[in-house]
């Protein structure tokens, strides 16, 4: 049975369903066409090698068992799939004005709406310290009404983060290449080579959760901080200029290492912020002069 939702989570759905109709809108910017755009072709067939032929093409393991040299034959398809990998470990409970979980959650939903109305196949992929709730790509109102549902009840926990076994499962989920968009803050270790497995098959989009006060933390004395997900706690002077300044740095240097690991594997980086609005970072990722490489 699917999980029915209260009203006021209801209210945010059918709230959001508007929007994502005037975000297809803002983010095609008047054009007939996806705004996930993948290769939009799939394999259906071989044909002998002639000369002149693209090598990239070749049947590599029909070639090992034959001794002779076949072409792959792909064939456009309007059909693509987009893939919500959403991270709720309990680092994403918090943010302000509000915690990374809602942002991500309601971008999540935003991208699989408007995916819905192209007529897109959309698949959702949570995670904390363990990979799950898993939803298959599927096409139809209510097969993404059943998503956003999903994404409604992603409650923040776990001990740790397992973004990499993430990457991994998502992999292995889909069959055919699709667009996958991550939404985390990436304060997890070892995702670095699952992330390039991914990307060198799939169009991968991370969309990096940051909270504003990370690197601008503010004067208030001697105040008490806990690890999000170790629970470990510190003390630490925030009225100490040179302390809050060094901790600002460490932040940045842990985000400088971010961008330059999705840069190496291929992968857009869309930086959104625990404030203010986030449509102008999407239209420029997915948007008319967006797009994937």
């Amino acid at each position: 049975m699917p999980v029915r939702l209260p009203p006021a989570l209801l209210k945010q759905v059918r709230t959001l369903a508007l929007r994502g109709r005037r975000a297809t809108d803002t983010l095609l910017g008047g054009e007939i066409r996806s705004v996930f755009r993948g290769t939009g072709m799939e394999f259906t067939d071989v044909r002998p090698y002639t000369e002149g032929d693209d090598l990239r093409h070749l049947d590599w393991n029909l070639l090992a068992r034959t001794g002779q040299p076949y072409i792959k034959l792909y064939t456009e398809t309007r059909e693509l799939t987009l893939l919500l990998v959403v991270d709720h470990s309990r680092s994403t409970a918090i943010g302000d004005p509000e915690p990374k979980a809602a942002r991500a959650v309601e971008i999540a939903a935003l991208l699989a709406m408007v995916a819905a109305q192209q007529q897109d196949r959309v698949g959702l992929l949570g995670f904390a310290d363990k990979v799950g709730p898993v939803i298959p790509p599927g096409r139809g109102h209510r097969h993404v009404f059943g998503v956003v549902q999903a994404l409604f009840t992603l409650t923040p926990g776990g001990t740790t983060t397992d973004l990499a076994g993430a990457l991994r499962a998502a992999g292995a989920l889909l069959k055919r290449r699709a667009v996958v968009v991550i939404l985390s803050d990436f304060l997890a270790t070892g995702w670095e080579v699952p992330l390039k497995g991914l990307a060198a098959t799939h169009e991968v989009t991370a969309i990096a959760l940051d909270d504003r006060r990370d690197t601008a933390l503010p004067d208030g004395g001697w105040v008490t901080l806990a690890g999000a997900e170790t629970g470990t706690t510190m003390l630490f002077d925030s009225g100490d200029v040179l302390a809050r300044r060094r901790a600002e740095a460490a932040v940045k240097r842990v985000r400088f290492r971010r961008a330059a690991a999705l840069a190496a594997a291929g992968v857009r980086e869309v930086v959104v912020r625990t404030d203010g609005e986030y449509m102008t970072a999407l239209r420029a990722a997915f948007g008319r002069h967006g797009g994937h490489r």
